[in-house]
């Protein structure tokens, strides 16, 4: 019974995709207080009504970009995140080379791989536990666009270069989340996306003073 219902459930969203309605309906959903919003995957499950943040960090979780992305899926927002952290670097003098530019599956695409071709980048195509210990589930099929990838994941290099994305980043959103929380004060595109770059810059002043703390005698 449980099987039939949710195969009913399936049927009805796809009649609604395939018939779509020209003006909103009764069960349609709006934020009246910020429409440039989108409903949002839960940490803890669930929808929330927000924007996806995307962070480029480097070691010590030193911010490089935070940028803010209107859509729930991670795959369009790789190549932005990367074209603006380069752009920071420049405008900052950071003149060394990215060893490598990590991303966990979520950012795994075809046409991101090609339009980054010339970095040295890598992206899961697994899960990130499987990934991280080299664990192939039996019968995978890497997708024809993903074999370059693989390859350059399975070497010995990538595989202790990829180990580090972890580190890397999720702290970085760790600790903008206990500093800040997440929730955000503005509403509207324009001023959301200044507003987590002020958290972000103040994220970074906070990481440069406290290295200078410590570098002074006691």
């Amino acid at each position: 019974m449980r099987q039939q219902a949710r195969l009913a459930r399936a049927r009805a969203a796809l009649h609604r995709a395939l018939n779509p309605q020209p003006t909103p309906s009764a069960a349609a959903r709006a934020s009246l207080t910020d429409p440039a919003s989108r409903l949002m995957l839960g940490k803890h499950g669930g929808y929330v009504q927000g924007y996806n943040v995307q962070i480029a960090s480097a070691r010590n979780q030193v911010l490089l970009a935070i940028e803010l992305h209107d859509n729930p899926s991670d795959i369009t927002a790789l190549i932005p995140a990367i074209r603006r952290a380069q752009h920071n670097c420049v405008a900052a003098g950071l003149t060394g080379d990215v060893r490598a530019w990590l991303a966990d599956s979520g950012y795994a695409s075809t046409a991101n791989f090609a339009a980054l071709a010339d970095l040295p980048l890598l992206v899961s195509i697994t899960k990130e536990y499987d990934q991280i210990h080299a664990l192939t589930s039996p019968g995978r099929i890497v997708p024809a666009g993903h074999h370059d990838m693989a390859v350059r994941l399975a070497s010995t290099d990538g595989k202790q270069l990829y180990a580090r994305r972890g580190a890397l980043v999720e702290p970085g959103f760790a600790q903008l989340f206990q500093r800040f929380g997440r929730r955000l004060q503005r509403r509207g595109t324009a001023t959301v996306d200044a507003e987590i770059k002020l958290l972000g810059t103040v994220h970074n002043l906070t990481k440069i003073f406290h290295h200078d703390a410590r570098r002074k005698p006691s």
